[in-house]
């Protein structure tokens, strides 16, 4: 597993070689719909925040069986990610945009989504496979990139992708910094991880990091709405409490998480703060691999596979044994039908 966040830099550079194919111009698109789920599905949340600061077509995302009514019309791209490529939620979403003659593009590995994108003649990358699929972010966020630029759709500029991915060869800085990470929240039992709005998917692939790899739930808050709800739950809470900050790269949002952090730290709560360096696409990519390597670690001091998520298991064996009842009751809704 370790060698596969080991990997990072070859893989991005990698997925910028990758050819997209059934390619054509989508410009005149409004906005994007990202579908996927889990560690594809970080790819739209970090997309949507990208697309906010180097373009000025909103990016959405939705991790459901399902687009909703009022994101179903053909000024809509819809971008489907699967790093498997048979996620059963993103499957039925790019079925239901395709068959509403939405403008859709596919990214992943293979399997059924890739077949959906040949026969329907939609335009697709497949990316490199044997991975685990929270370990192939670099692949799937280049690559679902690149077939938006190619398409038109999102005008962000290929050589700011091929800068950013520079910083993913420090690998020494970020193994430092994910050894600190791993043995300050190694005994932690319920961390909390803080971003501001624009670092929220960093947060959240913070935590899912954990989740999966070192079987350790987390709690995400987000600055500047935790002030209005979440810095009171702290009140009454009097066990140990761990937090990690991740910094920004804006002065002011910087002092909200200053004076948040010594809050916590009143209220005896142990911090750590994650600073990290260059532009949002750079910070996303290298906090994601300090995100994984300190998981990894924290998962071989506590003796749990990182490998293994029995959970999930448990999930995809319940969607294969209900797969056409779900599928049946998607396209019948009427709140969701196309």
């Amino acid at each position: 597993m370790l060698e596969q966040y080991t990997n990072w830099y070859s893989f991005a550079l990698e997925a910028l070689n990758y050819k997209a194919e059934n390619v054509r111009s989508f410009k005149d698109v409004k906005r994007v719909i990202v579908v996927g789920m889990g560690g594809s599905g970080i790819v739209g949340d970090m997309l949507s925040v990208i697309a906010q600061v180097f373009t000025r077509i909103p990016v959405y995302v939705y991790k459901d069986f399902y687009l909703p009514r009022n994101f179903i019309d053909k000024d809509t791209f819809v971008l489907a990610v699967s790093y498997s490529g048979n996620t059963l939620e993103t499957i039925t979403s790019t079925l239901q945009a395709i068959r509403a003659g939405m403008p859709t593009g596919v990214v992943a590995s293979g399997g059924e989504l890739i077949d959906i994108a040949k026969r329907s003649v939609i335009p697709y990358i497949i990316v490199k496979q044997g991975l685990v699929p929270r370990s192939a972010l670099p692949l799937l966020l280049v690559a679902s990139i690149k077939l938006l630029y190619s398409c038109e759709v999102l005008p962000i500029p290929m050589h700011i992708i091929e800068e950013a991915i520079q910083r993913l060869g420090n690998t020494e800085r970020a193994f430092t910094i994910a050894s600190q990470l791993a043995e300050f929240l190694v005994s932690s039992r319920l961390p909390l991880i803080v971003s501001t709005t624009r670092f929220a998917p960093l947060a959240i692939r913070l935590k899912n990091e954990l989740n999966e790899n070192a079987k350790k739930p987390a709690k995400v808050e987000i600055v500047p709405e935790l002030f209005h709800n979440d810095i009171v739950g702290w009140e009454g809470e009097k066990s140990v409490n761990y937090a990690v900050v991740i910094d920004s790269d804006v002065s002011y949002e910087n002092l909200l998480l200053d004076f948040y952090a010594e809050y916590l730290r009143s209220i005896g709560f142990s911090l750590f703060n994650l600073r990290l360096e260059g532009n949002i696409i750079e910070r996303y990519l290298e906090g994601s691999l300090i995100a994984g390597l300190a998981s990894v670690r924290i998962a071989h001091i506590l003796s749990f596979d990182p490998l293994q998520t029995k959970g999930i298991a448990m999930y995809k064996n319940f969607l294969k044994k209900y797969r056409e009842k779900i599928v049946e009751a998607v396209f019948n809704t009427k709140s969701t039908a196309v």
